[in-house]
């Protein structure tokens, strides 16, 4: 085993492939089907209660439609799925952001010029997106960009990739090790 000496060990040669933690947020442009699902899983809980213990030889054809179109609508909302990644910022980076920001909106009403610094901040942290069924590719997002993002997924869909950037920004990363082991059927019982 090399031993290592503190005086001597070479920093950038370790840190050649270093990045800032990333985190990403799962968001859906078509979460208006989410009432109709809520609508028809109530409709279709009821119609099967309603008919335990009773046989028909040709089914129940508006129980098959109920589910029919309840697949149709899970299929809707997966699918307009979209993984926004984002990074954490270097205290440069965020130094920087604040003093083009305090330009920008000088003579702004604080409050506003607050809530526009979360815009610009969101905007420098997200790296990538990824739409369901594709492949992840890298964004350049502006204030404009994330605006326009939050008027059409709305604000409690943005808090999850608020939420995403508070973690890339200021928690250790972690993996969580037993995740494998229970998603691959290691776990007693299954089989």
């Amino acid at each position: 085993m090399t031993e290592l000496n503190p005086a001597t060990f070479d920093l950038d040669a370790w840190a050649t492939d270093a990045n800032l933690p990333e985190e990403s947020a799962d968001v859906y442009k078509r979460a208006d089907v989410i009432g109709e699902l809520s609508a028809l899983q109530r409709k279709i809980a009821i119609r099967r209660d309603a008919a335990k213990g009773e046989k028909t030889a040709t089914g129940d054809k508006e129980l098959t439609e109920m589910e029919r179109r309840h697949t149709e609508l899970v299929e809707t909302f997966t699918g307009s799925k979209l993984t926004v990644f984002v990074r954490a910022l270097t205290s440069d980076e965020q130094a920087d952001l604040r003093e083009a920001h305090d330009e920008r909106t000088k003579g702004m009403d604080p409050l506003r010029a607050n809530k526009e610094f979360g815009f610009d901040l969101l905007a420098a942290a997200i790296v990538s997106v990824q739409p369901a069924g594709e492949e992840r590719f890298d964004v350049r997002w502006d204030s404009h960009t994330v605006k326009r993002l939050e008027k059409a997924i709305g604000p409690a869909q943005m808090t999850e990739i608020l939420n995403a950037r508070q973690y890339a920004q200021n928690a250790v990363p972690t993996v969580d090790a037993d995740f494998l082991h229970k998603s691959s059927g290691t776990e007693p019982g299954d089989e």
